[in-house]
Formats: structure tokens, sequence, C-alpha cells
């Protein structure tokens, strides 16, 4: 019984410090849940995309306004990659960070 009491209590701790810790920038469960969905529906169109290597381009999404990081071979890359983001439902702003890769010659 002693052993259920203390483990119950040890996971109220870490629940309590996990909450404080996600949650310290004043962002709701449920923003955290739609920039999710957000990261979700922006990755899904670029890996949908011929013209955009999608699994070099990380996605990250906070408040609606997309971040795009990685690298692309050429500008039009790029700039595709951004309007991509740019026109999936939900993206207030997109903060294009694609690096272009280096010329490899």
């Amino acid at each position: 019984m002693k052993t259920k009491f203390v483990t119950a209590v040890a996971a109220l701790i870490v629940g309590s410090l996990a909450a404080t810790t996600s949650f310290a920038d004043n962002t709701t469960a449920g923003q955290r849940v739609e920039d999710a969905t957000l990261v979700a529906k922006v990755k899904a169109e670029l890996l949908r995309s011929p013209d955009v290597a999608g699994l070099a381009v990380n996605v990250d999404a906070k408040n609606g306004v997309v971040t795009l990081s990685g690298h692309a071979n050429t500008e039009t890359e790029r700039t595709k990659a951004a309007q991509i983001a740019q026109t999936t439902s939900g993206v207030a702003k997109v903060d294009n960070k694609i690096m272009l890769k280096p010329d490899t010659k």
C-alpha cells in the first residue's frame, strides 16, 4: 500500500514539474495542439510537392508562425517551400530560414 502511495505522489510531482516547465512560456495546451497540427499539415504539403525536398526541410510552429529551416538545393526550391507553407491553412506568417546547400563541384 505504501509503495502505491509513494508511486502516486512521485507521478504527481513529475507531472507538475513537466507541466510547469512546458507551459512556462504561457502557451496553452490547446495552442500547443494547434501548433503541432500546423507543423504536420505544412510538412505533409512539403513532402507532397515534387518541387521541394521535403525531408530536408524542418518545420516548427508557434502561435501560427511557421519557421522553416534546413537546406535547399536552389533558391527556387527555398522560395517554393515558403510559398507552400504560407498557403497552408492556419499559417499566419512564415519565417524562412532555409539555407542553400554549398556548391559541391
